[in-house]
């Protein structure tokens, strides 16, 4: 694995890392949330998430094949729905701290993840809707049109597209979309939101 192959810092990443930044702060900060119903569901939530972004990573393949392969061959946008489980994965262990007085903060994690899942409908499904539809169209013609019209874009269909081939999973193709950094970068997340109390006040800023 290349350093080179890790993803390009742009305004939405950013964006992501920066509210994970926040939950982390407003998450209850007691050492043994672990013991929590809600963290073994968020754990459950980021496995799926994992799961579904490397299987979909390993089979695209982008702007040479139009990929219909995998998990392509049942939704249109598997990437996006691995990264909205590991939204919810990371909204249930950032659960603020019970006896916090303020409903906003105590109910932080829900606030932050109803306002991205509102901000992804409400603008950037519709704009890579229309950004992405065509430029596949003026690449690849009929076959991403029918393929457009046969597989829904975000809740996957229960019949394989017909015209889905049998191509394996690669790995290569996984590095290649730089997604061998997910799982450390979830782990990371994870330890981070666990160990927040030590954190903050390691740095300072425990309340």
């Amino acid at each position: 694995m290349k350093l080179s192959r890790l993803r390009k810092l742009t305004w939405k990443l950013i964006l992501v890392y920066a509210l994970v930044i926040v939950l982390i702060f407003f998450a209850d900060r007691s050492l043994d949330k672990w013991k929590l119903w809600n963290f073994w569901a968020g754990c459950a939530c980021l496995v799926v998430s994992i799961w579904v972004r490397m299987w979909a990573a390993g089979h695209l393949v982008k702007n040479k094949v139009l990929t219909v392969t995998g998990p392509y061959a049942y939704v249109k946008n598997p990437l996006y729905i691995g990264t909205f489980f590991g939204m919810i994965g990371f909204a249930l262990l950032a659960m603020g701290d019970p006896h916090e007085p303020r409903w906003h903060v105590r109910h932080l994690n829900w606030l932050v993840l109803g306002a991205a899942v509102l901000a992804f409908a409400a603008y950037y499904v519709p704009y890579k809707k229309k950004r992405e539809g065509d430029r596949l169209h003026d690449i690849f013609g009929e076959a991403w049109d029918h393929y457009d019209a046969a597989v829904p874009d975000y809740f996957p269909r229960v019949v394989r597209y017909e015209r889905a081939s049998n191509a394996a999973w690669s790995w290569a193709a996984a590095c290649e979309n730089s997604e061998q950094w997910t799982p450390f970068m979830i782990a990371v997340g994870v330890a981070a939101i666990v160990c927040n109390g030590l954190i903050l006040q390691w740095i300072g800023l425990r309340t």
